[in-house]
């Protein structure tokens, strides 16, 4: 592709064969992009990049000492996306994406979106906090939306594999820092948002807006499918009315296109009645708690506007496989209830309190921590709920980072009147901890990590998942 073709009016003239961001991984015939990020700034790395093979450079300032042309721009993490779906051949254009975006409940979806497009077609791709998984491809990535070249390159490589349709989560970063710009989707889920991120978000409103831009990147025919009980969700689903745009509507409260009712909860699963376009439809799920009866609810509609049967989604609903720390039940022949959840927000820390408290019939035990380098102002808003929620509270470490465990722990609990709780820093410890109290037809809850391998300090990474650990211990036990 001549350079001419990806930069309109450029004096320069010559051929690129590929796209780089890393200066390592560059090639002889490719274009090498500087992105300025918040450690690293690839204008740095230039020369390096020449000498690998670069035949130019598009930077946001001329880079002294570079003998290739060198394209000048205003942002060149705004045009990286561009640049690669161009060069790739444009691969979302041969494939229908369902984004899934909102504070919580992102993963689950996205899970759920993928096994029901599965039970239809078994060239399905998944992106998102669990994985990318497509053909024989499975590996974690580094951010919950990768960047927009491997964004873009994981794309075309699902186009050539014969992938054609794609479950992603959709952060709000991926969105504000153009991941995901020169996508279409032909869905758009939105499950609620509440106050996160707002060490990145100056305010709820830029934090709304940044993820309503995902349903701006609907196809001409795509649907919105939006949670209405969640007063954000309510203001996507007028704009897209206003709009003329297609929308579904989900809820357990109001009237919706798709109402859940008569929704019963057991430590096993949940039932509830699924109303939609005048029919009742019974319904079953493996999956615990109410929020997971509004996931349930999204997935259906979603793969509904996408053209399957409501009566096959919801048969293929009852055979949805275990969702990794996602309200996972650990069972070794304990008389009391376990739970793994990745609940790190007010939010998510209420709901799985509020679940347990459905199912209650003796003490809630509840371990949780919160992680470091992240928003600070929620700590004491979830040590508040954890006290108020459960019976008996072990604060532990979750993932540190930078940051000292015991400030952290301190910062959660200062302003704490309740003596309900202790603090363990020690992860493992605290999980022995509330085992050892714990008494038959208790319901435990370990929060926070889900279904994280590793544990992250300053010091460096420990090898740590909580349904292990937990499973350990209690075999240990019994």
């Amino acid at each position: 592709m001549n350079i001419k073709e990806l930069f309109e009016g450029t004096s320069h003239d010559f051929e690129v064969s590929g796209l780089q961001i890393d200066s390592r991984q560059v090639k002889s015939g490719d274009l090498f992009v500087c992105i300025k990020g918040y450690t690293v700034d690839g204008h740095d790395f230039a020369k390096k990049a020449v000498e690998n093979g670069a035949v130019g450079i598009v930077a946001e300032r001329h880079v002294e000492g570079v003998n290739v042309p060198q394209v000048i721009i205003q942002n060149t993490g705004a045009t990286l996306p561009l640049l690669a779906h161009a060069i790739l051949n444009k691969p979302t254009e041969n494939m229908s994406l369902f984004g899934v975006t909102g504070t919580n409940g992102k993963t689950t979806v996205s899970y759920m979106v993928e096994h029901l497009l599965r039970s239809f077609d078994q060239s399905v791709g998944y992106i998102g906090t669990n994985g990318i998984r497509y053909a024989d491809i499975n590996y974690e990535p580094v951010n919950t939306t990768p960047n927009a070249l491997d964004l873009q390159a994981t794309f075309a490589d699902m186009v050539n594999r014969g992938v054609r349709n794609v479950s992603l989560e959709v952060s709000s970063h991926a969105l504000s820092l153009h991941r995901v710009d020169y996508c279409q989707f032909k869905v758009a889920i939105f499950t609620n948002l509440t106050p996160e991120h707002l060490d990145f978000h100056p305010t709820m409103e830029d934090y709304f807006e940044a993820k309503y831009k995902l349903f701006t990147m609907l196809e001409a025919d795509g649907y919105a499918v939006v949670n209405i009980d969640d007063a954000y969700g309510a203001r996507i689903a007028k704009r897209m009315k206003d709009l003329g745009r297609n929308c579904y509507t989900y809820s357990t409260l109001k009237t919706a296109d798709f109402m859940a009712k008569n929704i019963k909860h057991t430590p096993k699963g949940t039932h509830f009645v699924l109303d939609f376009e005048g029919k009742s439809f019974e319904m079953t799920t493996p999956t615990l708690g109410l929020f997971n009866v509004y996931n349930a609810l999204s997935a259906i509609a979603a793969v509904v506007s996408a053209g399957l049967p409501i009566e096959e989604a919801i048969c293929a609903m009852k055979k949805l496989p275990i969702i990794d720390g996602r309200m996972e039940l650990i069972d070794v022949g304990q008389d009391f209830t376990v739970i793994v959840d990745y609940a790190h927000t007010p939010d998510g820390v209420e709901k799985v309190l509020e679940f347990a408290q459905s199912i209650k019939k003796e003490a809630i035990r509840l371990v949780i921590g919160c992680p470091g380098d992240r928003d600070r102002t929620k700590r004491p808003v979830m040590a508040n709920l954890a006290v108020n929620g459960a019976d008996d509270v072990v604060f532990t470490s979750d993932d540190p980072h930078s940051e000292d465990p015991v400030a952290i722990l301190e910062e959660m609990t200062k302003d704490l009147s309740a003596d309900n709780f202790n603090i363990v820093v020690d992860r493992k410890s605290a999980i022995q901890r509330v085992f050892e109290k714990a008494k038959k037809d208790d319901v435990i809850i370990i929060a926070g990590r889900g279904h994280q391998r590793w544990q992250y300090f300053a010091s460096g990474n420990v090898e740590f998942d909580d349904r292990v650990v937990v499973t350990d211990v209690l075999k240990e036990m019994i």
